[in-house]
């Protein structure tokens, strides 16, 4: 179980990631000093997303989509892969 404190500093954490997506995304919209939420409490508690694409892919996809990749493996996995078909090829 985490402690109190621990759990406020992770909420800090997203918090403040949160913040500064969305200063840098919604900045560009609204010039001056315009802030999406009023206090930082409310990015923790609510959705701020990046729409980029290595923030927006999914790793499996119900259908093909028109490049024709149903599976896009997150960067761990294709480490994993890269280092087993290494290992299989030098052995």
């Amino acid at each position: 179980m985490r402690t109190r404190a621990e759990r406020r500093h992770n909420d800090w954490k997203k918090a403040s990631r949160k913040r500064k997506i969305a200063r840098e995304i919604y900045s560009s919209y609204h010039e001056g000093a315009w802030e999406y939420y009023n206090n930082l409490h409310q990015y923790s508690k609510n959705k701020i997303h990046c729409s980029c694409p290595l923030c927006a892919s999914k790793t499996n996809r119900k259908r093909k989509n028109w490049y024709g990749v149903s599976y896009n493996p997150p960067i761990r996995d294709l480490k994993q892969i890269e280092k087993l078909n290494y290992s299989i090829i030098n052995d």
